[in-house]
């Protein structure tokens, strides 16, 4: 791995925090995090249950102002077959989740090309929101547009659905 570490990304689900780094392109989430996501405690248990490119030990600073310290992280791969290992019903969705959000928003934050759109998640309070990011430009899906404009639009989602359809054609 790299000596320069770019900073964590932090992401929520159901009230846990799952912190995760991109180092050589490849995502990384920090151990604690994802064994507090998963219900399992035993980390010591789960790492000897990996391979040993599935762990490993990095020096992050978890906080702007706390000292560098080490930390033991889970790669993607690990992740995975940490949710195989512990099996849960909620795994499923959890996996759909780390695979559809959070690496493609890992991935997006580590391309330096201005060119190529990143994905972004916009978080406030208990709310995230996926955009792109193009050109300095941030573009937001359609149908989101609706959860945007609040409780009116929660009402108009219908008209929405028909004006894109109007707009692709299929009226």
């Amino acid at each position: 791995m790299n000596d320069t570490v770019p900073p964590l990304q932090y992401f929520f689900r159901n009230r846990r925090i799952l912190r995760a780094i991109l180092i050589d392109d490849q995502p990384w989430f920090l151990l604690h995090d994802f064994t507090r996501l998963i219900g399992y405690p035993h980390t010591e248990r789960l790492i000897n249950r990996l391979d040993s490119d599935q762990t490993c030990e990095a020096s992050l600073r978890l906080h702007s102002n706390s000292e560098p310290a080490e930390h033991s992280l889970i790669s993607e791969s690990g992740a995975y077959a940490a949710l195989i290992y512990y099996n849960h019903p909620e795994n499923g969705t959890l996996r759909c989740w780390i695979n559809h959000t959070v690496v493609p928003l890992l991935r997006s934050a580590g391309d330096s090309g201005l060119q190529s759109p990143r994905q972004l998640q916009l978080n406030w309070g208990r709310q995230a929101l996926k955009v792109l990011d193009w050109r300095g430009e941030l573009w937001v899906n359609f149908h989101e547009v609706p959860y945007l404009a609040g409780e009116a639009g929660r009402r108009m989602g219908e008209g929405w659905r028909q004006l894109v359809r109007r707009l692709r054609g299929g009226e």
